[in-house]
């Protein structure tokens, strides 16, 4: 057999093998109860003098990071582009969800310093003080599972989190609290939801093929 029909019979293989997991796929969907809206403090702007030169937008809503596993199933290497801005002196989300090993990239979009910076056990780091459009765009790789507490050193009212999975299949939240995982191959999972460091979720599933598996937490 020639080396062109032995890659054609590879090819083909992995085509009918993507079609029968798509088949045997299933849907995950859902609700959690979030708070009704951010429970932030009020943000003393006075003590920001020459740190603030703009108007600071409220708070991102709270949105909670839901995401599977079951024994064997890792993050696959992601070649995705992960952003979390900084823009009228808020973080742009409140939470984000991201695969094990991904890179997130911290892009100031404010005229004034920020920096940021955690103290989290899953990840610590701090990227110092960087002014809007700085080159290279500051970024942080996220080897280890956990969540990770976002803060900017020069602005303490701005929060946010990361929630590194070892998982493929993960999103988040809308502001209600409704979620859908989509093109899961049919099984026994474990389905996890975390909110904070204190509010987290986990709950035994079976994903049915074809059909949609819904899930209240």
């Amino acid at each position: 057999m020639g080396k062109l029909n032995e890659m054609k019979i590879i090819f083909w293989s992995s085509v009918y093998l993507s079609a029968a997991l798509l088949v045997e796929a299933g849907t995950v969907s859902g609700q959690i109860k979030l708070p009704d809206k951010h429970q932030g403090k009020r943000i003393a702007i006075e003590k920001y003098t020459g740190k603030i030169s703009g108007k600071v937008a409220k708070p991102p809503l709270p949105v909670a990071g839901v995401w599977l596993t079951r024994r064997g199933l890792t993050a696959p290497k992601s070649s995705k582009r992960f952003i979390l801005n900084q823009k009228n002196y808020q973080f742009g989300k409140s939470l984000m969800v991201i695969p094990k090993g991904a890179t997130v990239f911290f892009p100031n979009e404010d005229i004034d310093y920020h920096n940021i910076f955690s103290l989290s056990k899953t990840r610590r780091f701090d990227l110092g003080r960087y002014r809007k459009n700085e080159t290279p765009i500051p970024s942080v790789v996220f080897n280890k599972a956990g969540l990770v507490e976002l803060r900017c050193e020069i602005h303490e009212h701005m929060q946010a989190k990361l929630l590194v999975v070892d998982s493929p299949y993960y999103t988040i939240t809308d502001a209600s609290g409704s979620f859908k995982l989509t093109q899961v191959p049919a099984g026994t999972y474990t389905l996890h939801a975390q909110l904070s460091k204190k509010q987290k979720w986990s709950k035994p599933i079976q994903v049915k093929a074809q059909g949609t598996t819904n899930v209240q937490l």
